[in-house]
């Protein structure tokens, strides 16, 4: 009966090569120190005979996994989807598997995420974070995407959009349309970014005379589509005021359009709106919606970068990246 054939090992693929597992490992690891003519014939090597790295075992030697935890508050926002995707595909391409853990926008839960990948040791976090900060990942390999880290050290690493351009971009281009009855609808979690959306959005609007005591502020307790429908809904019944919206997310941007469709407010003859994150959202919404793009692929390179090289002791650039956005314009403003 024939038995079943092992995988090779490292060993195996250096015997074949005629160099020693020291020479492997540095071509899988890209680690230098070997010809280009050596490099060839072992990648040639590990094609042929369909070579896999065992992590496991790598993992024990080096005391954890090549794993990262991934924290993201939402999973089903299709703007978080797309970014946990692009950094997912990117720790593939640099050797290391991921663990995602979706926290619902709960502190405790997150804090539980958080818990539960150490004890699995995953050898660094990237946070989108709702806590912001995690005193028992103080020194720990972490890099704070999209939202920035409140309350920790100088060393945390931090990527996100210039939020304060994204904000002023929707209310000038709502300006420019001549809207004068505005609103922001945004979420009143703890989102910072959401703060710093409204003072660009303001600034813009002063610009064309309309101070910030005319301009509404619709908190909603989320970002889900259904909470900011029921809140334009409940705004219909009051008698609906406003020609134009800038709604801090793209989610909360389709509830808004959907109330105003059932309730036969045309977009944009009648109101005029704005989105953030111009996710796959934007463009099947109602009429195609106006939206401030972030640059999803560029983040999660950026943070995959930074986390590898914080794990490695390579020297960082800067500890604070922020990333430029432009406004992507649609049917929704025209």
């Amino acid at each position: 009966m024939n038995g079943v054939k092992r995988p090779l090992t490292m060993k195996d693929i250096a015997k074949m090569a005629g160099v020693s597992t020291a020479t492997v490992s540095r071509i899988l690891n890209h680690n230098g120190r070997y010809s280009k003519e050596t490099e060839s014939r072992v990648k040639k090597l590990i094609e042929e005979n369909n070579y896999v790295i065992d992590q496991t075992a790598k993992g024990l030697r080096k005391k954890y996994l090549e794993t990262v935890g991934i924290i993201v508050p939402d999973i089903t926002n299709p703007h978080f989807a797309k970014l946990v995707l692009n950094i997912q595909t990117s720790l593939f391409q640099r050797g290391y598997s991921s663990i995602i853990g979706n926290t619902n926008e709960n502190l405790s839960l997150e804090e539980e995420h958080v818990h539960s990948l150490k004890a699995q040791h995953v050898c660094g976090f990237i946070m989108i974070s709702t806590k912001r900060y995690h005193q028992s990942l103080r020194r720990f390999p972490t890099v704070y995407l999209d939202r920035p880290a409140r309350g920790g050290e100088k060393e945390d690493i931090t990527i996100e959009s210039d939020n304060y351009k994204g904000g002023y971009l929707a209310g000038k281009q709502l300006g420019i349309a001549s809207c004068k009855r505005l609103a922001i609808i945004r979420t009143n979690s703890n989102d910072c970014n959401q703060d710093t959306r409204k003072e660009g959005f303001l600034k813009a609007l002063s610009e064309v005379g309309i101070p910030e005591e005319k301009v509404d502020v619709l908190d909603i307790g989320d970002a889900l589509i259904q909470s900011a429908y029921s809140r334009i809904r409940e705004e219909m019944r009051n008698g609906f005021l406003y020609d134009g919206l800038f709604c801090t997310t793209d989610t909360l941007a389709t509830g808004v359009y959907t109330a105003l469709r059932e309730g036969n407010i045309k977009v944009p003859e009648e109101v005029k709106i704005v989105g953030f994150d111009d996710c796959d959202l934007a463009f099947t919404t109602g009429p195609g919606l106006t939206s401030v793009h972030q640059d999803v692929g560029k983040m999660a390179e950026l943070a995959v970068d930074a986390l590898v090289r914080r794990l490695t002791g390579e020297p960082l650039s800067s500890t604070h990246f922020y990333l430029p956005v432009y406004l992507s314009v649609r049917a929704s403003t025209d």
